[in-house]
Formats: structure tokens, C-alpha cells, sequence
């Protein structure tokens, strides 16, 4: 039965989540950053809300903003745009890791105690630990990575003081990259998409190769530890 609950809960909160993506999206197509009174404390909050629950498109308001910018006459700055970014990064990543540590872990402590019994699992945490500076900083641009990599950090009760740190490490550079590559886009590529496109693809490809490499690494190095099989 407890089983059959948590499937259902998990299912219901899954359909509300679908059913609010496309509104969200819908209402940041509609947002007038120029208009607004405080465009810094709205790209703040969907920052934040990004990091908790993943479809509030973030990415997508900090280069409309920076767009926006770039233009002659815009009230909107590029270095409040990044600071509200790194902020709402930091912040959002640090609440998820305390829902994780404390809400979340209170529901599946048992499960995860269990699951670390398991060889090949606790080899596993092994290497999320060995790697977390890297995981939180580079995972942090890919979206969907750094929800699980923050939320592991959470439940798995890594050290705060050092999650914290890399966290803003990785904050400020993502919403840094964001910004400046989208203001770059529009005043210099502005009429070359697939360019600006493929510039895209290429860095976040470039920071999953970055991410591959150490944990690779980290794996090989717990095999004798662990006494694992031969690494992938």
C-alpha cells in the first residue's frame, strides 16, 4: 500500500506538472520584461522556481532580457540581468538541496539507506562524491541534470559549506554565459540563428564532455575500492 501511494502521488504530481508547463510558457511568451516595474525581481523568482520544479523556463527570460538590452534605449542592464541570474541560481540550488535534505529525505530515508547497501549503488555515490564540484558546476547548464545532480546532493547530505560554493561557482557562470552569449547574439549574430543555435548546442555538448571525463576517472579509481566489475 505505501508503495501504491507514493506511485499515485508521484503520478498525480507528474500530470500537474505537465498540466502547468505549457501555461508557464505561455505567460513568460507574453511578459513584458520592458513594461515591468521590477524585470530583475521576476527573472530572480523564475530562476529560483526553475531550480525547484523544472519548467519554468529561466534560460529562455534571461535571453529575452538580454535581447532586450542590446537594444538602443532599453531600461534593462546586462550586468543586473546577470546578478539577479546568479542569485536566483544560487538561491533556487540551496533551497533544493534543503527540500531534498530534510522534506524529501524524511519519506525515502529507509529507501536510500537500503539502496546504498547495494554494491553497485554505493560505488556510485562514491563517485558523485569524489565529482560534485564538477557535477554542480557544469551540471548546472544543462537543464534536468541539475535538478537531479542538486536534489542527490540533498538527499545523499553532502556537505553544505562545499555545495554552496561550487553552487555559486557554477551559479554566476551560467547566468554569466546566458546573459552576455544572448546580448553578444543580438548585437553582433543577431541575423545568423542557426549560428547562434549551434553556438548553443556546441557549449552544452562541450559542458556534458567536461562532466564525462572526471566521472569516467572516479569510476575506474573505485573499482578497487569497491570491488566493482571493469568500468564502462
Amino acid at each position: 500500500m505505501p508503495r501504491f501511494r507514493t506511485l499515485l502521488v508521484s503520478a498525480l504530481v507528474l500530470l500537474a506538472l505537465l498540466w502547468l508547463a505549457p501555461i508557464v510558457a505561455s505567460f513568460v511568451d507574453d511578459l513584458d520584461l520592458a513594461g515591468l516595474a521590477h524585470p530583475y525581481l521576476v527573472i530572480f523568482s523564475f530562476v529560483v522556481f526553475d531550480a525547484i520544479i523544472p519548467i519554468f523556463p529561466s534560460e529562455s527570460l534571461l535571453t529575452t532580457a538580454s535581447n532586450l538590452a542590446a537594444q538602443e534605449g532599453s531600461n534593462i542592464e546586462i550586468w543586473r540581468l546577470v546578478v539577479a541570474g546568479s542569485l536566483g541560481a544560487i538561491i533556487g540550488d540551496s533551497l533544493l538541496y534543503w527540500l531534498s535534505r530534510t522534506v524529501l529525505h524524511r519519506y525515502v530515508a529507509d529507501k536510500v539507506d537500503r539502496a546504498q547497501t547495494n554494491p553497485k549503488v554505493s560505488r556510485s555515490m562514491a563517485v558523485l562524491s569524489r565529482t560534485a564540484p564538477t557535477l554542480i558546476v557544469f551540471g548546472r547548464f544543462v537543464p534536468g541534470l541539475r535538478f537531479m545532480v542538486n536534489a542527490t546532493m540533498g538527499l545523499t547530505k553532502h556537505r553544505y559549506s562545499s555545495f554552496l560554493l561550487w553552487s555559486a561557482i557554477g551559479g554566476t557562470l551560467w547566468a554569466s554565459y546566458t546573459c552576455v552569449f544572448s546580448y553578444l547574439i543580438a548585437t553582433v549574430i543577431s541575423d545568423q540563428p542557426v549560428l547562434s543555435i549551434a553556438v548553443s548546442v556546441v557549449v552544452t555538448t562541450a559542458c556534458l564532455g567536461l562532466l564525462y571525463k572526471p566521472l569516467k576517472k572516479s569510476w575506474e579509481e573505485t573499482d578497487s575500492t569497491h570491488g566493482a566489475s571493469p568500468a564502462v
